[in-house]
């Protein structure tokens, strides 16, 4: 058996809509078979941010990319099997898509799948079955060696893994920000030295990978920008026992690198992507519920218009019920994929009444503007579900996510 596994150098760079549709396919000028391909964004385990408590994966200072992504990803694996039985949905529907996107590819030679982690949400072994060379790419090497066990030991042979974070941005920011802190004798000045950092970032030169017919992004995008703020608001307060939001810049910081990760990300699966490829996208665009959850009027008309699907369900037989079996779920009386079902008809009521309940992830908007703008087209219609992450939590807080994904390839 013959399984590659790549340490990738860094080279040295330069340091609203949740359902919106990309545009329809048009005529392009010219393929570009032969030309270097700007490697992806890999922000380690792909489910990182969302299965944890933020605190739990905040990066201790000095900590490297690496190092932080490979303890997150045993946070992650360590998640309690109880929870894990309400992702059975979101599974489903991500290996299922993924599964589509793959038949849409002109050609079965390589298949590259980013930030790919312990591959929970993907058909790894269906992928190595049907394309002829498999690169998974992460950080966290030790998932993505755990991800092998979802392969058929024949297949190991077609799978590449690298090692490597795979932005453009990422490494070089961390070791700017640990300098600038490192280097500053007050807060004050730390925070002139991130503005500063702040006003010349933008993205660099990525490492190389092959040139794909299915490149796969699931769950990796939004993330990308929380690593590098989060390790300097610790920083800051470790050295200086400061509030990185005391920093008038903070938020101007954080949008910044949204934008930077955001125009990186779609640059590399344009790069990446051969003529008649295809690439399967898909994020987390919103988080909820979040806020406002006390509001007793949208309360009790989400509570009469879910009644007729907690009746359906068995959960409730009447309307009156419905308040009270509400609160019975995450009981262990009723099956995960029963609770799963109410759960998400509840979100979808509650986002059908206002925006405000869910916090948005990812700036669909721009993504579909840069997307465009870099040649890309739909190849499929869009399609979205939510994955519950903390189902319990819900009712108090933060507990589901919207996830949306997109098939997409080069305009012709």
């Amino acid at each position: 058996m013959r399984l590659t596994i790549t340490r990738l150098a860094r080279l040295d760079p330069a340091c609203e809509d949740a359902s919106g549709a990309f545009p329809s396919r048009r005529p392009r000028s010219a393929l570009r078979e032969s030309r270097r391909p700007r490697s992806a964004v890999a922000a380690g385990t792909a489910a990182l941010g969302l299965l944890v408590s933020p605190a739990l994966l905040a990066p201790v200072s000095g900590q490297g990319l690496e190092e932080f992504f490979g303890t997150s990803g045993e946070i992650v694996r360590g998640t309690a099997p109880e929870t894990r039985l309400y992702w059975r949905s979101h599974l489903e529907r991500s290996r299922e898509r993924i599964l589509h996107a793959a038949n849409l590819a002109a050609r079965r030679e390589v298949a590259t799948v980013l930030g790919a982690g312990a591959g929970s949400e993907l058909p790894l072994a269906e992928l190595a079955g049907r394309f002829d060379r498999l690169v998974l790419v992460d950080l966290d090497g030790r998932s993505m060696l755990r991800s092998l066990r979802q392969i058929p030991r024949h297949l190991r042979s077609r799978v590449d893994l690298k090692i490597v974070d795979v932005t453009s941005f990422a490494s070089a920011l961390i070791e700017s920000i640990t300098r600038a802190v490192e280097s500053s004798s007050s807060a004050a000045e730390s925070f002139q030295r991130l503005g500063r950092i702040l006003d010349g970032l933008q993205a660099g030169e990525p490492p190389d990978l092959p040139p794909s017919d299915l490149v796969v992004s699931s769950l990796l995008l939004s993330e990308i920008p929380r690593y590098p703020f989060s390790y300097a608001a610790q920083a800051v307060e470790d050295r200086f026992g400061i509030a990185i939001q005391t920093w008038e810049r903070s938020e101007e910081f954080y949008r910044r690198l949204v934008e930077v990760a955001v125009d990186d990300h779609v640059q590399l699966l344009v790069d990446l992507v051969r003529p008649q490829g295809v690439i399967y996208f898909s994020d987390t665009v919103a988080r909820g519920l979040v806020q406002h959850f006390d509001d007793l009027a949208v309360r009790r008309a989400v509570e009469a218009r879910a009644a007729p699907h907690f009746i359906q369900l068995g959960l409730a037989g009447s309307a009156s019920d419905v308040p009270p079996a509400m609160n019975r779920l995450c009981r262990a009386e009723h099956s995960p994929m029963t609770e799963a079902a109410a759960f998400e008809r509840l979100l979808s009521l509650y986002r059908d009444a206002e925006d405000r309940f869910f916090e948005p992830l990812l700036p669909v908007s721009a993504l579909r503007d840069r997307s465009t703008q870099r040649g890309l087209v739909l190849r499929d219609s869009p399609t979205s579900w939510w994955w519950l992450a903390y189902p319990c939590r819900i009712r108090s807080g933060s507990g589901a996510f919207l996830v949306s994904n997109w098939i997409l390839g080069l305009r012709d």
